[in-house]
């Protein structure tokens, strides 16, 4: 989705170069990059992201620090009474504290520690105020200078830090902390009438009064730390993109195919097209991304010219910190690795993509065995393939063939060998390969679909089906139809056929064998036996293809686990470029 869709409060589209105006599409367009804006170093566009996240994540770890403290103070106040050398630095943790407020003041803390990591400028507001408030309240009530001047220190250094917290409360987020703000207020004035009609009609004496203060208060407090836990986590969350319509969706996946036909030659480009992404559109690129529970989930690469790769990522995390999201790249590739690393991020080995280079492809030989068997079985039947256009199609052929995939899918032994574009025979995806393999009598029994990879000079794959419905039909049409077509790259003067990926392939076949890897490697053996993994590793093999690594980019090391949690959950990880191909059922060809 591009970032002008959204209302100015809920999704502030970035401004435009002084030189150019923002495109009228409904993605948001830039002016190419000068080339002194692209080197590298300390004053390339990265440098300013690299040092947004140290910024962040300093101050949230501090604050994390404090409500930590405060919480040892709460729990362990014996201990914490010895710990007199943080009572004159750190705000609500004296020993004498009513434990109500120092939960709060913890909850408070940790709260706004998240939305300083998210870059929200509401917590770094109220992160100044406390502190800057902590800082007079020392010099006031207990004259101690030292304390005050650290403290001042922090907040002067977090007051020239205010370009790393862009993020400010959606319209909507206000409206719901203003709602709960007065049903909470409500509900307490209530409870205060009830309690007090009850204790007049009573003619209550000082014992029960002193009760029902108590209860009151404890109801008081629970109220309280509701309310607070909800507006600061209504209010320091990440935004939500506001959907497109159809025909804005429509329009901007056609003004990504132009980037992806100019500039997108890599063997998962074209996937960028898929139905669930939205595009943000940089000078003459694009960055094809999916937004889930606050992680902005990238994949493929941003595809543009390799001069702009700096620009077009720093225009991209900009946009992304602006909305206050996580941003995780899936299926990354190595020539891209420099500038996530440079943008302060993290990648980590995912697994390998696999490509047979079709000219030197044989059949021959004992390795092959299997394969040569299943191919020639498949002949002998009377199977042919041949290869077409899918726009291009016969309809009746069209119309075979797609009844035939969608009942295949509903199998879980095909589903799991594709990585699809979500659609088949779109009019607008001109320029794909379809290997159509057909019985003697003529039923569409397997067919493959593939999409342009002019970096491999090939195709990569992009749905692989075989009939469900029919009883005893060969073994190996699978395999027989991505061998015709190996054969047929050939005849054109193709080289390259991209396949499937391998998860993990270097440390499950040995290739790394450090201590750690010997630990791991038993056991991820015995979690994939008999899976999708160890199926599609040697449903790869059988072609004997080259490997292309492939990796996750994570934010950051401690938000690890949450960005892994949300890629599995992403449509159960299935609709995610490459990873799709080996998290759903895999069965024989």
């Amino acid at each position: 989705m591009a970032d002008d869709r959204s209302v100015p409060d809920e999704n502030p589209r970035p401004s435009a170069p002084p030189s150019q105006s923002p495109s009228a599409s409904s993605g948001v367009s830039r002016a190419a990059p000068d080339a002194a804006l692209v080197a590298t170093g300390r004053h390339s566009p990265l440098a300013a992201q690299r040092h947004r996240v140290r910024v962040r994540r300093v101050a949230a770890t501090v604050v994390v620090v404090l409500a930590v403290l405060s919480l040892v103070g709460l729990v362990a106040r014996r201990l914490w009474v010895h710990l007199t050398v943080f009572q004159d630095f750190l705000p609500g943790v004296e020993a004498s504290s009513r434990a109500s407020s120092i939960l709060l003041a913890a909850v408070v803390l940790l709260l706004t520690a998240r939305g300083l990591r998210n870059g929200h400028r509401l917590s770094w507001v109220v992160t100044c105020a406390v502190l800057g408030l902590t800082a007079v309240a020392h010099l006031v009530h207990h004259r101690h200078a030292l304390p005050a001047v650290v403290v001042l220190l922090a907040v002067g250094w977090l007051l020239t830090q205010w370009r790393a917290f862009p993020v400010l409360p959606t319209r909507r987020a206000v409206r719901r902390a203003v709602l709960l703000l007065v049903a909470i207020g409500v509900a307490l004035v209530l409870v205060v009438v009830a309690v007090a009609v009850v204790l007049a009609a009573r003619d209550a004496g000082d014992a029960e009064l002193e009760s029902a203060a108590r209860v009151i208060a404890v109801v008081a407090t629970v109220l309280n730390l509701v309310l607070v836990v909800l507006v600061l986590w209504w209010l320091l969350s990440p935004r939500s993109p506001k959907p497109a319509t159809t025909a804005e969706h429509l329009a901007e996946r056609e003004k990504a195919r132009t980037v992806v036909a100019a500039h997108g030659g890599g063997t998962l480009d074209y996937f960028a097209l898929r139905d669930d992404k939205d595009w943000f559109f940089v000078g003459h690129g694009v960055v094809a991304h999916s937004v889930r529970n606050g992680v902005c989930l990238v994949s493929p690469d941003p595809i543009c010219p390799p001069a702009e790769r700096e620009l077009v990522w720093a225009e991209f995390l900009d946009h992304v910190a602006r909305n206050g999201w996580k941003v995780a790249v899936v299926a990354a590739g190595e020539p891209w690795l420099p500038v996530y690393e440079a943008s302060g991020l993290l990648p980590a080995y995912l697994g390998d993509e696999a490509t047979v280079d079709c000219p030197s492809f044989t059949l021959e030989g004992k390795a092959h065995k299997s394969l040569r068997q299943a191919v020639n079985r498949v002949a002998r039947t009377g199977y042919t393939t041949t290869f077409h256009d899918p726009t291009a199609l016969d309809p009746a052929l069209r119309d075979e063939i797609a009844a035939m995939s969608d009942e295949s899918r509903r199998g879980e032994d095909e589903r799991g060998f594709s990585m699809t574009l979500s659609r088949l025979f779109d009019p607008h995806d001109t320029g794909l390969m379809l290997s159509v393999t057909r019985s003697a009598e003529g039923r569409v029994d397997a067919f493959c679909q593939w999409i342009p990879a002019s970096d491999i000079d090939g195709w990569s794959l992009d749905v692989m089906r075989r009939r469900l419905d029919v009883p005893d039909l060969p073994n190996g049409l699978v395999d027989a139809t991505i061998v015709a077509t190996i054969a047929e790259l050939v005849a054109r003067g193709q080289r390259g056929l991209g396949l499937n990926f391998a998860v993990l392939r270097e440390l499950m076949e040995g290739e790394r064998d450090s201590r750690l890897d010997q630990l791991v490697r038993p056991v991820v053996k015995k979690f994939s036996e008999g899976t999708q993994v160890e199926t599609l590793a040697t449903f790869n093999d059988k072609f004997d293809p080259g490997w292309t690594r492939r990796y996750v980019v994570l934010d950051s090391a401690e938000q690890a686990a949450a960005q892994a949690l949300v890629m599995a959950g992403a449509e159960g990880v299935t609709e995610i470029p490459v990873i799709g191909r080996f998290l759903r059922g895999v069965g024989a060809a």
